[in-house]
C-alpha cells in the first residue's frame, strides 16, 4: 500500500507579521517541522504545495527529499491548492492508494499521529480517515484513490470539507485532541512557540 502525504503551504497569512511558513520552530521553521514529521512517518512520498511567497519559501526546503508543487492560483483558496496538489500527483507520479492531506500551520501534529491515520486506513473498511474537531471531520485526513478525481476538482476556500461532509458514511473519524491547533495570528504563534516551539 502506497500513501502520499500532501502538505498545504500556499497561503498568504495576511494576519501574520512576515511569512508564516518560515517562522522559527525548534531547529527549523513551521513548514520545515511539518515536512520533517511527514518524512518520519510511514508515508511513501511527501509533496508540498506552495503559492504565496513561493520564491522565498522554496529555497529553504531544497535539502528535503520532497517534491514541491507551485499553485499559481493559490488566491482561490485552500480547495484550489488541494486540487493542484492532487492533480499533480495523479498526473505525474506513480500510483498511490491514498493521499494524506495536512496543513503546514499545525505544528503540534507529529509523525505518530500521521502513522495512526495511516494504520487506521490500512486496517479499516473506510475510504476516508479524518481527524475529528468540534464533532466535524477535518484534515489531516487520508483519502482513498476513489476520491482523487473529486479532490482534483476542488476550487473554493473550504478545502476538503465539502467531500468529508458529503461522504460521511465512508468516513472513519479519529479524535485528535489539542494536536490540531493551527496558527492563524501572531498571538497564536507566540503562544504555541513559547510553550512548544523553543529548542
Amino acid at each position: 500500500m502506497k500513501i502520499a502525504i500532501l502538505i498545504l503551504a500556499a497561503g498568504e497569512s495576511k494576519r501574520m507579521n512576515g511569512i508564516k511558513q518560515l517562522l522559527p520552530w525548534k531547529n527549523t521553521t513551521l513548514l520545515g517541522n511539518a515536512i520533517e514529521q511527514a518524512i518520519q512517518s510511514k508515508g511513501d512520498a511527501v509533496y508540498v504545495v506552495l503559492g504565496a511567497n513561493a520564491n522565498r519559501i522554496a529555497p529553504t526546503i531544497t535539502h528535503y527529499n520532497i517534491q514541491t508543487i507551485e499553485n499559481k492560483n493559490w488566491k482561490n483558496g485552500l480547495g484550489n491548492s488541494i486540487a493542484a496538489g492532487v492533480w499533480y500527483i495523479k498526473e505525474n507520479q506513480q500510483h498511490f492508494d491514498a493521499i494524506l492531506i495536512t496543513l503546514a500551520d499545525q505544528p503540534l501534529l507529529n509523525a505518530d499521529y500521521y502513522n495512526e491515520l495511516i494504520d487506521n486506513y490500512s486496517q479499516k473498511e473506510a475510504k476516508i480517515i479524518a481527524s475529528e474537531t468540534n464533532n466535524n471531520p477535518s484534515v489531516p485526513a487520508i483519502f482513498d484513490a476513489l476520491y482523487f478525481e473529486q479532490l482534483s476538482q476542488l476550487d473554493q476556500d473550504q478545502g476538503a470539507k465539502e467531500i468529508l461532509l458529503a461522504a460521511q458514511k465512508e468516513v472513519h473519524r479519529l479524535t485528535a485532541a489539542a494536536n490540531l491547533i493551527d496558527i492563524d495570528t501572531t498571538s497564536d504563534y507566540e503562544e504555541l512557540y513559547n510553550s512548544f516551539g523553543k529548542l
